[in-house]
């Protein structure tokens, strides 16, 4: 009588055993599982903004990448469409909040169709100038066909994306008329983080004194230089407001232009910026990687 008793005292304790093995097995792996994801959560690469200045030759095209979302400004050339595409894809891009064509020359426009093929797209921002020419109508037709939707954006408009960062929209406003298209390119300003980036596609003279007119605030870290560093854009006034630390020209190696022109490196130096120009040192990274 007194071993059954044993007996049926040891067949909870076992249970009991197995029971609380199992129990902690499950709370171990919990608390991996918990931490492993907060982990990937909190790291700081996967959710910092970073600025890629590709280098496309002479061209444009610039990748905005924010806590896992990407937006990209320009897409090059016709010719580096698939270098583009490929940089993307190495950065770990498989689908863009926005795409953004400053306005409608090749060397900006002319990689666009063939990115929005490659990445569902959520919207292509477009100034209103359009143009009549193969590269402008073949982009429009990508957008048409991957069902991407098409904007015109007003100033003061925010397209809000990724870690906290921001594109706010400053020009061209409705009302402005140019005779020159590059001047009808899109500027705007990327807010994130700490630090600020000023884009302003090919804007020359002209289109800087309308946005200086405007009032918006165009004080800025690093400005992506106009017009591929021209002597027609980056005024003292406009550089004055802007006061960049950095600025970054993206243009070919001996190139037919004289890009970037003497005269406005000269400008850049005297407003205090560090340059750099993808003709000499290739895509460029901003905030710089730590290695």
């Amino acid at each position: 009588m007194a071993d059954n008793s044993s007996t049926s005292r040891q067949k909870p304790g076992k249970k009991s055993i197995v029971f609380l093995c199992i129990l902690t097995v499950l709370v171990i792996a919990y608390e991996l599982f918990v931490s492993f994801g907060q982990e990937i959560i909190s790291d700081p690469m996967q959710q910092q903004t970073t600025v890629h200045f590709i280098d496309v030759g002479q061209g444009d095209c610039s990748l905005i990448v924010s806590g896992g979302e990407a937006v990209l400004m320009d897409a090059g050339l016709t010719a580096t469409s698939d270098q583009v595409i490929a940089y993307l894809k190495e950065a770990g891009v498989t689908h863009l909040v926005a795409a953004v064509g400053t306005h409608p020359h090749e060397d900006h426009i002319g990689g666009m169709a063939a990115v929005l093929e490659a990445f569902p797209t959520d919207v292509l921002y477009l100034p209103a100038q359009t143009a009549l020419t193969a590269t402008y109508s073949a982009m429009l037709d990508a957008a048409e066909q991957t069902g991407v939707s098409v904007q015109v954006p007003s100033p003061g408009q925010v397209l809000e994306f990724g870690n906290h960062a921001s594109l706010t929209f400053l020009a061209p406003a409705p009302d402005d008329t140019f005779d020159n298209v590059n001047n009808d390119s899109i500027i705007s300003m990327l807010a994130a983080d700490d630090f600020r980036v000023l884009f302003t596609g090919d804007a020359e003279a002209q289109a800087e004194e309308a946005v200086l007119a405007s009032g918006a605030d165009l004080s800025c870290d690093v400005l992506k230089v106009g017009h591929h560093g021209s002597d027609t854009s980056s005024t003292n006034a406009f550089l004055d407001a802007a006061s960049p630390k950095i600025a970054v020209i993206s243009c070919g190696k001996y190139n037919d232009y004289g890009h970037p022109h003497p005269e406005t490196l000269a400008r850049l130096a005297e407003h205090g910026a560090s340059v750099h120009v993808t003709a000499d040192s290739g895509t460029f990274r901003y905030p710089t990687p730590v290695n």
